[in-house]
């Protein structure tokens, strides 16, 4: 802790230093206010997906999230099987 304040320059000088520690402050939050605005959207999805290199793998990921479920899987089936059905049909 700080020698304490005796007497009146004592209490401007750390009144003034401490004016100087604010306003750094301010700056630095304001800068850090404003890269959090510029990059929500990379960190949010950072957050949720995970870092990865989105730009190649991203539906890739997508497919292989949805196919992971089998109730989809069951419905790509059976969508599968009507499709087939339906080109057999056609070329009879």
């Amino acid at each position: 802790m700080k020698k304490p304040i005796k007497n009146i320059h004592t209490l401007n000088k750390r009144i003034s230093d401490l004016k100087l520690k604010q306003n750094k402050l301010e700056g630095k939050l304001d800068d850090n206010f404003n890269e959090l605005k510029d990059n929500f959207l990379g960190m949010s999805l950072n957050s949720i997906l995970g870092k990865r290199n989105r730009a190649s793998n991203f539906w890739a990921e997508i497919v292989t999230h949805v196919m992971e479920s089998e109730k989809l899987q069951q419905g790509v089936k059976n969508f599968a099987s009507k499709i087939s059905d339906k080109i057999g049909d056609a070329l009879k």
